[in-house]
């Protein structure tokens, strides 16, 4: 089921870094003198093939000309990611809605030991439930009702929270956590942006959970340098699973 309120998710959309929405960050901004670490930046775009369409693309594509891609999770991997301090200040705190039968948003990245406050703005009663290995709850909630869950360990791109609601199948949200703060969700422009990446080789992961596309890529970050890298996907990125 598709967001109801993806374009007003799109529009809230601001600079990266601790799961931020990417799409007001610009990419002309170099790191300062200050700086030891480097910039990794770049766009999420689906690549449409008339062959092989992808149903999902009319939800999350809004300009089908140039195909940037929302609600895709960017991220980079390695070890020597986990002890880096975070570039911005930290969001401690985020809500999820359940507004007309769906998960508002739909996908939502944070780091270990942040919250997510989970609220019913749907005059019904829903539930919120994960048995995912990092994060297992089962809550009954009634309309206005709130619940807060704090997120202590991480599973970064390969093991995500998955989230339902035991009264309506139809209903389903994602939650990402990571054990540092380079990682983002892209708004409508695509746009990813992680500044302050400590020098080193990684991998840029990059996984769309509603429309099942993957891809990775390794990368280099040198001190006070820019990477740009322009994510681009086609049907040949979907999964199975």
């Amino acid at each position: 089921m598709p967001p109801r309120t993806l374009i007003l998710l799109m529009a809230s959309a601001c600079c990266c870094g601790d799961g931020a929405l990417a799409d007001d960050a610009n990419p002309a901004t170099a790191p300062t003198a200050a700086t030891t670490g480097g910039v990794v930046q770049g766009r999420v775009v689906y690549e449409a093939d008339s062959a092989r369409p992808w149903r999902y693309r009319r939800y999350y594509v809004k300009k089908r000309k140039s195909g940037e891609l929302a609600e895709a999770v960017v991220a980079l991997r390695g070890r020597q990611l986990k002890s880096a301090p975070s570039p911005l200040a930290a969001k401690t705190s985020h809500t999820v809605d359940q507004f007309n039968f769906q998960f508002v948003p739909e996908t939502t990245a944070i780091r270990t030991g942040e919250s997510i406050t989970f609220t019913n703005s749907d005059m019904t009663t829903h539930n919120v439930k994960s048995a995912a290995s990092i994060a297992t709850f089962n809550v009954n909630m009634q309309t206005e009702d709130e619940y807060t869950h704090r997120f202590e360990r991480a599973g970064g791109m390969r093991s995500p929270v998955t989230l339902g609601c035991v009264y309506h199948g139809g209903m389903r949200a994602w939650v990402y956590v990571f054990d540092h703060p380079f990682f983002a969700v892209t708004g409508e422009q695509g746009r990813f942006r992680f500044e302050d990446v400590p020098p080193g080789r990684y991998t840029l992961e990059m996984v769309h959970p509603a429309g099942k596309l993957r891809w990775k890529e390794t990368v280099v970050v040198s001190a006070n340098e820019t990477v740009t890298v322009d994510i681009r996907l086609s049907p040949d990125h979907k999964t199975l699973r």
